[in-house]
């Protein structure tokens, strides 16, 4: 299976290059840095998100005699628990499945230079073991490897929060904290310097006109410079980015006016400081309405009330937090161990339930459990809550699991808590490379149309044949992997001339909009997303290249044993596509509680809707995928997609329309 790679690049935003800092407290910082920069210290910069912390990091590095050496970005809280060590020391060939070849990790690629490590209390404490060492010795061990490489690099590193409270709630190791305070540097949040408001707008206006190739700079209003000296900036200088960037895109003539400036009303939140004793809840609208939610659940008596709480709370949280175990615990309060733990049992993450000493709760309920992402009909099947009702006489639960691209979910079926789900055309084929017993239940209609290369609007790629030598990204083995390899060879373009950048779908749209990468292969919604909210136009789509057809797949063993709630799921899932197809404009409302659907082609309920019988078209396709995959090395071995097939329940009989009113 393909591992996740992150840019090892120097990628610098709008706003990693805006050093447009007046006010006194900014230049005081500036005068500090002038200082520590000279030196070889580790330099710890302290700033809530948003502030400038890589904007700092930049500028010790311009101010260094590494100054003409590379100087590389990662952001810590964006890697993978179970990557984390071979993104940062690399790894070699064979160390782990698909490693297919030796990388060198960031640490060897800021050789010389200087290494910005973005959220640092987001490292596992294993990792700031084994970081510790590298600074202590000067040098790395690749995974898989036992001969050491020495590395030159200077370290500066970032956070959020306060260490001193990370060490002390054994979240951060002490002695790895004592090695990086060194020189430290604080970042005062916007709203604590109101001076560098204004110069910095100036410099975003300049910055993004020219991108979007205005002939004149569009200048504020007297009325739009109070609004934007009384905003509190809870999202700091990011935030200001992209309001101005924003204001750009929707401003009449040359004159930016209040109602331009997309403001947000977060609370401003407060500076990293010592976290007093907690105190008791106060009530508020959220506390009476939690009080209330709470009361009603009590008097409906239900078995296991502690339990069904306390997994939809971590399972709230966990989704909350993008999926990401450190920031869930830091948002709870309660170890990342716990978490973890938790997560397993409600079978978000693979893994052997902990065994309870308590005899086990008698109940006669059953569990399917679906996984999903944000598109397709699951989505809206979902939120009518039709094969709830329907699986509710039978005395099964359904369980409904988002996943942000293909490759999780067929992670999870493999680990069982998943029964069946939705995934694109190139998940199945990496799960039967790496021997995942899935088969095909059905097939949605073909959509070419919603899978594409895109690039920025003033990108001087006009071509396919234009990407050679170009950084293309996109989700790990999503559908738009084949895509791209025919869109490549029809342009003459040989896969191994050009740079993968594997991202997952969450943090995809704020890669391009940074311009990390110069091109981007992807599919609706983020297809649309991108096209509505970012200067974007498409290169190619898969039309007279590929389907872009979508797979229902289960856990063999599964389909096996229960091709009776297989048949009623792909009928209700038939139901619901004819009630959309006559309904659409009702349907979009009513996943409005689901998705932001704003971003969808009009056309997401036309056509043929539903799930179909797979026939030989769809598996010849599916080979042709898997053939693909092996040429250029994505999977590691021949896959015969006929090893999937499964006997097809009815789903072709015309299903019977429903009101979702």
């Amino acid at each position: 299976m393909p591992v996740l790679t992150l840019p090892q690049v120097d990628s610098s935003s709008m706003r990693a290059k805006a050093l447009v800092f007046e006010d006194e407290s900014s230049r005081a910082l500036l005068a500090r840095i002038a200082r520590v920069a000279p030196s070889d210290a580790t330099v710890l910069v302290y700033g809530e998100t948003g502030t400038g912390k890589e904007i700092v990091a930049r500028h010790v590095h311009a101010l260094s005699r590494r100054h003409d050496r590379p100087f590389v970005a990662v952001n810590c809280g964006a890697l993978s628990e179970s990557l984390v060590e071979s993104e940062l020391f690399g790894h070699e060939r064979g160390a782990f499945t698909g490693a297919l070849g030796a990388r060198a990790g960031w640490f060897e690629a800021a050789h010389g230079g200087s290494l910005f490590l973005d959220e640092i209390g987001d490292l596992p404490l294993a990792m700031q073991v084994k970081l510790l060492r590298i600074l202590q010795e000067g040098e790395v061990v690749r995974l898989g490897s036992r001969s050491p490489i020495a590395v030159d690099v200077r370290l500066i590193a970032a956070t959020n929060v306060r260490l001193e409270q990370a060490v002390s709630a054994g979240r951060f190791r002490e002695d790895l904290f004592y090695r990086l305070n060194v020189a430290t540097l604080s970042l005062s949040p916007l709203r604590e310097r109101r001076s560098d408001i204004l110069p910095l707008t100036a410099h975003f206006i300049e910055t993004y006109a020219a991108r979007l190739g205005m002939a004149e700079r569009p200048q504020l209003s007297a009325a739009a410079e109070q609004a934007l000296l009384e905003h509190g900036w809870p999202g700091n200088i990011r935030e200001l980015e992209n309001v101005i960037h924003h204001a750009l895109l929707v401003c009449r003539g040359q004159r930016i006016e209040p109602e331009d400036l997309r403001l947000t009303v977060l609370s401003a939140r407060v500076a990293p400081a010592p976290a007093p004793a907690p105190a008791p809840l106060q009530p508020s609208a959220a506390g009476v309405s939690l009080d209330a939610a709470l009361g009603e659940l009590f008097e409906q008596n239900l078995p296991d009330l502690h339990a069904h709480i306390e997994e939809r709370v971590i399972r709230a949280a966990y989704a909350y937090c993008n999926r990401n175990q450190v920031h869930t615990a830091r948002l709870l309060g309660i170890s990342r161990n716990v978490v973890r733990a938790r997560l397993i049992e409600c079978g978000e993450l693979p893994g052997v339930p902990r065994r309870s000493s308590a005899p086990p709760a008698r109940s006669a309920e059953e569990v399917l459990s679906i996984g999903y992402q944000r598109y397709g009909l699951l989505p809206l099947l979902k939120a009518t809550g039709a094969l709830e009702r329907t699986l509710a006489k039978q005395g099964v639960r359904v369980q409904w699991r988002e996943f942000p691209s293909g490759i999780p979910l067929i992670e999870a079926l493999q680990s069982a808590p998943l029964g069946l789900g939705l995934v694109g055309e190139g998940p199945p084929v990496f799960a039967q490379a790496a021997r995942i017993p899935i088969v095909y239940l059905a097939a949605e209609a073909p959509a070419p149309e919603r899978e594409a290369i895109v690039v920025h609007a003033d990108s001087p790629i006009h071509s396919v044949s234009q990407l050679r030598g170009k950084t293309v990204m996109l989700s790990r083995g999503s559908n738009v992997h084949y895509f791209l390899i025919l869109a490549l060879e029809e342009a003459k373009v040989d896969y191994r001339d050009i740079e993968v950048v594997y991202v997952s779908p969450e943090h995809a749209h704020s890669m391009f909009e940074s311009r990390r990468v110069d091109a981007w292969a992807t599919w609706d919604p983020f297809l649309g997303s991108v096209r509505e909210l970012a200067a974007a136009r498409v290169l190619r789509d898969a039309r007279g290249l590929t389907e872009n057809t979508s797979y229902y797949i289960a856990h063999r063993d599964f389909a096996d044993q229960r091709r009776d709630l297989i048949e009623i799921f792909l009928s209700e899932v038939n139901s619901a596509a004819r009630w959309a197809s006559e309904n659409g404009r009702r349907a979009l409302e009513l996943l409005g509680s689901q998705l932001d659907v704003r971003h969808w082609n009009p056309d997401v309920f036309g056509g043929q809707l539903g799930a179909w019988p797979i026939d030989e078209d769809h598996m010849a396709s599916q080979q042709a995928v898997a053939d693909t995959f092996l040429r250029v090395q994505l999977i590691s071995r021949p896959v015969a997609v006929a090893e999937a097939g499964w006997p097809q329940p009815v789903t072709g009989a015309q299903p019977r329309s429903r009101s979702y009113a």
